[in-house]
């Protein structure tokens, strides 16, 4: 994991760029396609802004044919935005730092390294119980699962955090200690030591 993840940035205007006024903000942060299930966040963003005018959300990733049907869904909404493509490591880790919550709805995923970027801000995460996630992430440890299309629990989960600021503080702090057992450094040095200690033998 790139050390950039870590460092905590200051200043951070992102959310001012995007002119993105509200308290809080949930994140989609990945390929906009029928997989990874954007359009099933956009059904539950309509549904809690009329309840909630303290929450964005953005979608950002470039689009593989979905990102017109997220459009039409979030177009009337002030709160929610398709922000396109971003890149530049320095400019995702602002990303994920003006974030409350990383979402990932996919019906199919593999282990996206997405998210481990966003266990390395420190941002609690939503997710589905799919294929690798389950096995590098826990259950009310570092986030909270929902099936893929339950839209009623994929909402409570993503309220749950928002509203509970030490819960979520504490999955930020369980987020980043664990993020660090995948470290580019910390995993070189294992290696390298357990390759001294091969040939020593």
């Amino acid at each position: 994991m790139d050390g950039i993840f870590y460092k905590k940035i200051k200043t951070n205007k992102y959310k001012k760029k995007n002119k993105i006024k509200e308290k809080n903000l949930v994140l989609f942060f990945g390929r906009l396609n029928p997989t990874k299930g954007p359009e099933k966040l956009a059904q539950v963003a309509v549904n809690i802004s009329k309840k909630r005018k303290d929450v964005a959300f953005v979608w950002v990733g470039p689009d593989e044919g979905m990102a017109e049907e997220v459009k039409k869904i979030i177009l009337p909404h002030k709160n929610m935005k398709y922000l396109g493509p971003l890149r530049g490591k320095d400019k995702i880790a602002e990303m994920y730092q003006s974030a409350n919550v990383y979402v990932l709805p996919s019906y199919r995923e593999g282990l996206p390294l997405t998210l481990f970027e966003a266990m390395a801000s420190g941002l609690p995460i939503v997710a589905s119980p799919v294929n690798g996630i389950p096995y590098e992430m826990s259950d009310g440890e570092n986030g909270f699962f929902s099936e893929y299309g339950d839209l009623e629990n994929l909402e409570r989960n993503i309220l749950k955090i928002i509203d509970d600021k030490k819960l979520a503080k504490k999955i930020s702090k369980n987020n980043i200690k664990k993020s660090k057992n995948y470290d580019w450094d910390l995993i070189y040095k294992r290696y390298m030591g357990e390759y001294a200690s091969i040939i020593k033998k």
